[in-house]
């Protein structure tokens, strides 16, 4: 019998629930207030045209609403700038208003309250530009109901009421766009030290794990990672290669071009390594002109190619500011066996880096096979 368990939920999933629970829960909500205040209205008989066209409203906007669930439940949002179309809910809700608004005697204003409560969540979640938008369209179309029930209805409106009411829903949705200003100012300060702290808490990791001068690993981090490539390869019983990389002569060049000429002579043989070797390998400076490189998941076969072509190149670099210097390089390699130590390995290597510069340099040695140790 198969046995279920529960499925993580994914960020993606986690997403489409906070869309579907806010905005949309809250203007599911306003929406039965709504609804509630108009059929208060339509029973004290202060809706204009009858029970037949206060259905067909309601209906109309609860379709609208309705098409806003589909979405989401069918994950059409996903692909939006904004999953939780919180100015798409706020504009329908808002028309959704002006529209029972019209027909609505006497106690227009009972109505156009819920304005506020439709703006509430566009004071956290939509930009200025947009928030102040939808607030002068709501005023002013607010103003072109009572002037168009004027109209149409003279006997219906009382204008200096209705004016008065219209002034004092214009003073108070102004009022809210001022405090939208200053939180949207607040938003804006928040989200600019919070790029400054991600951008120094990423500096603050790059100089934690990269040498300053080349940009590879330094030899902190490389050890850390050379510890857990030893476990996975002892796991897995795949080999990976490392080899200690030395310049040739390095203090000449320094005493004879000067540290600048130095640095861009270790800047571009940084380089050089890593455009010799592919993704999950490893170069490191471990201090000087001494480098470790690190080959994962390949044998001393498959390696030598790689150092041999890092070697050669290395001979052909030319630089602008001493166009007659040249370089080279001495590299120890070792081949991980099952069960060394990296202290054990990492010793080996050096010990045929050694043997590299003893013989003459400008070479790669390999070190001896060993028996596993455990």
């Amino acid at each position: 019998m198969n046995s279920q368990t529960p499925v993580p939920q994914s960020s993606g999933d986690m997403m489409q629930q906070v869309a579907r629970r806010s905005p949309m829960l809250g203007s599911l909500l306003g929406a039965l207030a709504h609804t509630a205040v108009c059929w208060l209205a339509l029973q004290l008989d202060f809706f204009r045209g009858g029970e037949n066209l206060f259905y067909q409203i309601i209906g109309l906007v609860w379709s609208g609403y309705l098409v806003f669930g589909a979405v989401f439940l069918l994950g059409l949002n996903r692909g939006l700038r904004d999953p939780s179309m919180v100015l798409p809910i706020m504009v329908w809700s808002t028309l959704s208003l002006l529209l029972t608004a019209y027909y609505i005697d006497q106690v227009r204003l009972c109505v156009m309250v819920m304005f506020f409560a439709i703006l509430q969540p566009g004071v956290f979640r939509l930009e200025l530009r947009a928030f102040i938008g939808l607030a002068v369209m709501c005023v002013v179309l607010y103003a072109l109901i009572i002037w168009r029930v004027s109209l149409t209805h003279p006997e219906a409106v009382d204008m200096t009421a209705e004016f008065i009411q219209w002034m004092v829903f214009a003073v108070i949705t102004a009022g809210v766009v001022m405090v939208a200003a200053e939180i949207s100012t607040i938003r804006s300060h928040i989200s600019r030290r919070n790029r400054e702290l991600s951008s120094f808490v990423s500096e603050m990791e790059t100089m934690a794990t990269t040498d300053a001068l080349t940009g590879v690993l330094n030899r902190r981090h490389v050890m850390e990672r050379l510890i857990k490539i030893r476990e996975m390869a002892k796991r897995n019983a795949f080999s990976f290669v490392v080899v200690y990389v030395d310049l040739d002569f390095f203090k000449q060049v320094n005493d004879n071009y000067g540290h600048h000429i130095g640095d861009d002579v270790l800047k571009r043989f940084a380089r050089l390594m890593e455009e010799k070797v592919t993704e999950g390998d490893l170069v490191a400076r471990l201090g000087g002109e001494e480098f470790l490189l690190v080959l994962v998941n390949a044998d001393m076969h498959a390696a030598i190619p790689v150092i041999e072509s890092l070697r050669e190149e290395t001979t052909a670099l030319r630089f602008d500011a001493a166009h007659e210097l040249r370089i080279s390089v001495s590299m120890g390699a070792a081949e991980f066996s099952a069960g060394e130590s990296l202290d054990h390995l990492l010793a080996r290597a050096d010990d045929a880096l050694y043997t590299a510069k003893e013989s003459g340099r400008n070479r790669v040695c390999v070190a001896a096979e060993v028996r596993d140790e455990s």
